[in-house]
């Protein structure tokens, strides 16, 4: 009876204080401490910037610390899915769309968990929105930066043959984009091609959205390529080929095309927006800069990018909320993509960067007008199966080994194959 009454002395003892502590730490302010996890990788200084970036909330909320780790990106995907398949996710993770479409079933939807989010979200580009939509419409991260396919011109080049390329984008088609490019090479003795296209089917497909065609079907569960106007780009690009204006070194061979643009010996590039930055660097002999796409049914790029997210059964998800909203907020998105030099991915981002601002400004010209499906085809598994198929079959085209319609039809075929 003694033991009893003793254990229940000593249970009431624990329970008052721990209800007198609690009352101490509402009356005091005090809020509870939260460590937030933070998995971040570097393409040069991300990590840094997102710790200046976020040095007000810190300073505002002194009780919300971050533990940062920061993978080499050859090792990121790894260290990711061990995290969550240990049971043990980041609070917040840096992710590219690639992860985001990969991870849809780990990712924790942001739906009902932050305050006015279609609001908030309807300040981003389309295009970006929809890599961070999952198949069931809700939305598992915020975009941060983003990464477009645009038009890089040799200015100097057009400027010598009496071009005002500046002027002559601003409303050109693609046979205004052949033309200019025909006199460039006539005309200029040291530009020897028009165009250095990427070889990557995913810069390609830049001339597909722009025919107005897509990869794949409106319900995005099968191919629609086998089209008019997939042929209509394949054809075109084709044409830039057989009249020597597109090099076939590059398609048909190993060279690269930023190279052969740096070096002048050709009048475009159509690259990522990453090499902005690369060129801002190199070139020193020759004006050059970012013009918009020319059009053909639409002007559209090929959207890509990064993104931020939290994770289903991670510890602190109420501060990876309050963190992710506030990193995302103009103020905040705007202030790290001008110290990482990179391309925002909101639509009313006013960065004044230190260099190179009007380039950027284009590049996010032409992702404000590309269409949300150009992201739904991209994160499509069953899409990228097919990847370097896309780019055989364009490549036999241009070999004359088979008609473009044919490789339209090839692709289309192949690719639904992984649809069945």
């Amino acid at each position: 009876m003694v033991k009893k009454t003793a254990v229940g002395t000593l249970l009431l003892i624990v329970m008052v204080s721990m209800v007198w502590a609690g009352g101490q730490g509402e009356e005091s302010g005090e809020a509870e401490k939260v460590e937030l996890s933070v998995l971040w990788f570097d393409d040069a200084n991300e990590s840094e910037v997102f710790l200046e970036t976020m040095a007000d909330y810190r300073e505002a909320n002194p009780n919300v610390s971050f533990d940062m780790q920061v993978i080499p990106f050859s090792d990121y995907e790894k260290k990711l899915k061990l995290m969550i398949a240990g049971g043990t996710p980041p609070d917040i993770a840096r992710v590219t769309n690639n992860h985001v479409s990969m991870l849809y079933d780990s990712l924790q939807p942001l739906n009902g968990n932050i305050e006015n989010l279609d609001e908030f979200a309807s300040n981003f580009f389309e295009s970006s929105l929809a890599f961070a939509t999952n198949p069931a419409g809700e939305l598992v991260a915020l975009p941060t930066e983003a990464t477009a396919n645009g038009m890089l011109v040799n200015k100097t080049a057009f400027k010598s043959v009496g071009i005002d390329i500046d002027e002559l984008s601003k409303t050109w088609t693609w046979e205004d984009w052949f033309d200019a490019m025909k006199k460039v090479v006539a005309e200029n003795e040291k530009v020897k091609y028009g165009i250095g296209y990427d070889f990557s089917p995913h810069r390609w497909s830049t001339l597909l959205f722009e025919a107005g065609g897509r990869f794949l079907n409106e319900d995005a569960d099968g191919m629609n390529f086998n089209t008019p106007e997939a042929v209509d780009a394949l054809k075109f690009f084709k044409r830039l080929h057989s009249e020597e204006l597109a090099p076939h070194s590059v398609w048909m061979g190993s060279e690269k095309p930023q190279e052969m643009f740096k070096s002048g010996l050709v009048a475009c590039h159509i690259g990522g927006s990453w090499w902005i930055n690369a060129y801002a660097k190199d070139i020193t002999n020759f004006e050059w800069g970012a013009v918009r796409m020319p059009k053909r049914k639409i002007r559209s790029s090929v959207p890509g990018g990064k993104f931020i997210a939290t994770f289903k059964g991670a510890d602190n998800k109420e501060a990876a909320y309050d963190v992710i909203k506030t990193f995302s907020d103009k103020k905040h998105n705007e202030q790290y993509c001008r110290d990482t030099f990179n391309l925002s991915s909101r639509k009313d981002a006013d960065i004044d960067y230190p260099s190179r601002g009007k380039d950027f400004a284009v590049f996010g010209e032409d992702l404000s007008v590309t269409p949300a499906y150009t992201a739904i085809d991209w994160k499509s598994p069953e899409l990228n199966k097919i990847y370097s198929y896309i780019r055989e079959q364009i490549v036999e085209g241009l070999l004359e080994n088979q008609t473009m319609e044919e490789a339209a039809e090839n692709i289309h075929t192949k690719g639904n194959t992984f649809f069945e």
